[in-house]
């Protein structure tokens, strides 16, 4: 397994070398080694919130894109009752481990799979949170529709595309970005859009994440990008109802280019090819905060091979 570099794994590697282990080198469903597949499956368990944020994030990818692409009027209310739907049924998946079933693979659930921590971990999930769940995904397509101005600026164009990965190379090393959405103005005019689904949006400055997208599709020669101050971009904090739009700057090529050589040195330094069978557990250090293993998805395999 290659190295390759993105921004959340450079989070993960921060947080906790181990964590990193066992999602980006031990993890790996086409073996029989049972550590290597037991870290697969726990990479695909996730806390209630992360689990709420990508069911709008497929709700958008599935209904809304679509609509857009084909030009016709969004059903608003109609795309959140089939997010609903959609996240009961993944619900009800999770709930019956389903995720543990032999040969169940992602790509043949049609979209419904799903690993909740909280039923990984042998606990109830009250209907009430789920409840709760529900109320949130229509709550920010609602924010969503009464975007006019948002709307009207991605309605109408030639191209679109939701969540697939895009790589450029920095050093002979892959940096890979999984936009939530790109739009093309014009050709070498991206616009690139953010979709944010937190109760609390003021912890965090995002700007590095959409202008490391803005580089990576300057790096790509697919985008046609001369200026990249023609790269517009959107982060929407949907349960707030709020659209902050922003643009790309050569000045800050620079700096992006230091931050990722910088971290890709410092994974590279530890983990090397990524291969498997070159790595050595005892090698990766512990997170330093318990917070992380309390909310670690890894938890309970991180403690059997604890040496």
């Amino acid at each position: 397994m290659a190295m390759k570099w993105s921004l959340s794994r450079h989070r993960m590697f921060r947080r906790c070398q181990r964590q990193y282990y066992f999602a980006h080198i031990a993890a790996w469903h086409k073996t029989n080694d049972p550590i290597r597949k037991e870290a697969f499956i726990l990479k695909q368990v996730r806390e209630l919130p992360a689990w709420q944020g990508l069911v709008i994030h497929q709700g958008i990818r599935n209904f809304v894109i679509p609509t857009l692409q084909r030009a016709l009027p969004i059903e608003w209310n109609k795309i959140a009752e089939q997010t609903v739907d959609l996240a009961q049924k993944q619900f009800h998946f999770s709930k019956i481990r389903t995720y543990r079933t032999n040969g169940i693979t992602k790509s043949g659930t049609n979209g419904e799979y799903c690993a909740l921590a909280p039923h990984e971990r042998g606990e109830e999930i009250l209907y009430e949170t789920l409840c709760e769940v529900a109320d949130n995904i229509n709550h920010c397509f609602t924010n969503l529709s009464q975007m006019n101005v948002l709307i009207k600026h991605i309605q109408g164009r030639s191209y679109y595309q939701a969540e697939k990965p895009i790589t450029a190379q920095f050093n002979d090393i892959p940096v890979e970005i999984v936009p939530d959405l790109v739009i093309s103005r014009r050709y070498g005019c991206p616009t690139i859009l953010d979709w944010k689904v937190e109760k609390d949006s003021t912890g965090g400055d995002n700007r590095l994440q959409t202008d490391l997208y803005a580089w990576v599709l300057c790096q790509n020669p697919k985008w046609g990008i001369r200026r990249p101050e023609d790269i517009e971009m959107f982060e929407i904090q949907l349960l707030q109802g709020r659209a902050k739009r922003s643009t790309f700057s050569s000045e800050r090529f620079e700096e992006i280019e230091d931050f990722i050589y910088q971290s890709a040195y410092e994974i590279w330094a530890l983990c090397g090819s990524h291969k498997y069978e070159e790595q050595l557990l005892a090698n990766y250090q512990y997170a330093l905060s318990p917070n992380t293993c309390a909310y670690c998805s890894f938890n309970s395999l991180c403690k059997e091979l604890r040496l």
